[in-house]
């Protein structure tokens, strides 16, 4: 099971990185051209490409198992066989959960320092959905993520007044509207699960930067007149020493964008067909994004590597071994089969993929085979059998001193031994 949770950790983390590279190399053209609200909406490309490669390809193939080598001279069944590799698959499954729950802690540490820090919260005189904090400095902001709340610190009453008041309240209520708190809670969450992974973190805080932009755009759109007032606000109140993890103010790591920020100010608001066209071809690329991670996603095999419970000897080839390859002086051929696995581990409705030679009747042989094989219910990564298919080559030797026929069959399978057919 650990090699199956790796592998869909693996395919999601591979998916989440090609969404975060494209949005990150369009988001400043997206911005410029249609506006910070499609920049914006741009992240939302991210979702459908990780749900896509976490999804199987459309049509899936049957897995080839590992060669199995069948002397007559030398009658011999498999020993069970053991994985050391699943041993290394549990321990990095253990490394990953155990980072994914100290990032958790760690977050959630940084938010009850953060709300300790503002002391208790009481409601403004002037505003009831306005909480003020016990100390100055941080805010306004949005604090929390299931139930965000407008916070204030405690001198905001006399630090904004009249219009700048209005404004940077407006700025906060187009967060709250939008649900910015919970789309900053999901993006914890996915640092969390993905803590190995540095661009998930570097696009977090591009994402929260975008976000700023995008709603200082429609605080601008809807007071036009108040463009110098509204940046000198911010020159005020952008500054909070500590970010909140789960609400919506400027990352607290790394070089304050302020700049960025202003400057996407003085530029004049997009118009609506714009804006549309804009949504378009953001939804158009997200689509397109998904469609190709999932197209490239590799056929989901079925039967990866089974764990034989039985398989045919030596014994079992001799008993099928074909009269004609006898007579010819055949002592060696490749069979290729593709067989459905029932809910017991057995093989049916087997069709033969490859023979060579395929005059003798090696094929027809490997099928009648097939009812000795028997497979455990989970293969050598945790994946269950029943229901699935695989591809199982069979190599025949009727003297383990004769080489296969085949000009293409692997050199190493000239003179097998029963640890090599494992």
């Amino acid at each position: 099971m650990s090699g199956a949770l790796l592998s869909l950790l693996g395919r999601g983390q591979l998916a989440l990185t090609i969404g975060l590279l494209l949005v990150l190399a369009l988001r400043r053209p997206v911005r410029q051209a249609f506006g910070p609200a499609a920049a914006y909406l741009l992240w939302l490309a991210v979702p459908p490409c990780l749900l896509a490669g976490l999804l199987p390809a459309p049509a899936p193939t049957a897995a080839t198992a590992p060669v199995v080598s069948l002397v007559a001279d030398a009658a011999w069944r498999a020993r069970p066989i053991v994985r050391q590799a699943r041993q290394v698959s549990d321990l990095l499954l253990a490394l990953w959960a155990t980072g994914a729950v100290g990032a958790a802690v760690l977050f959630a540490l940084r938010q009850a320092r953060f709300v300790r820090g503002l002391g208790r919260l009481i409601p403004s005189p002037s505003d009831p959905a306005l909480l003020l904090s016990q100390h100055t400095g941080a805010g306004p902001l949005l604090l929390g993520a299931l139930r965000p709340r407008i916070v204030a610190p405690a001198d905001f009453d006399t630090r904004f007044q009249g219009a700048a008041r209005d404004l940077i309240l407006a700025h906060e209520r187009v967060h709250l509207a939008r649900g910015d708190a919970v789309a900053n809670a999901l993006v914890v969450a996915v640092r969390c699960l993905a803590w190995f992974n540095p661009l998930v973190h570097l696009a977090a805080r591009r994402l929260r930067i975008d976000q700023e932009i995008a709603c200082d755009a429609v605080v601008v759109e809807r007071h036009p007149d108040a463009r110098r007032l509204y940046a000198e606000t911010l020159l005020r109140s952008a500054l909070t020493p500590v970010s909140p993890p789960f609400g919506c103010s400027w990352p607290a790591v790394g070089p304050h964008p302020l700049k960025e920020r202003l400057m996407m100010l003085q530029i004049t608001s997009t118009t609506p067909s714009r804006k549309a066209l804009g949504a378009v071809l953001v939804g158009a690329v997200g689509l397109a994004a998904a469609g190709a991670v999932w197209a490239a996603n590799p056929p989901k095999p079925t039967v990866a590597a089974p764990v034989w419970i039985q398989r045919p000897g030596g014994e079992d080839m001799a008993r099928y071994y074909p009269k004609a390859a006898i007579t010819a002086g055949v002592g060696a051929a490749k069979v290729v089969i593709d067989c459905g696995v029932t809910g017991e581990g057995r093989l049916d409705n087997c069709l033969v993929q490859r023979e060579e030679p395929a005059q003798y009747g090696f094929g027809a042989a490997t099928i009648q085979l097939a009812s000795h094989f028997r497979m455990a219910a989970n293969d050598l990564d945790g994946k269950p059998t029943a229901g699935g298919t695989v591809r199982i080559p069979v190599v025949f030797l009727h003297n383990p001193d004769l080489a296969p026929v085949s000009s293409d069959t692997p050199p190493e399978l000239a003179k097998p031994s029963p640890d090599s057919a494992s």
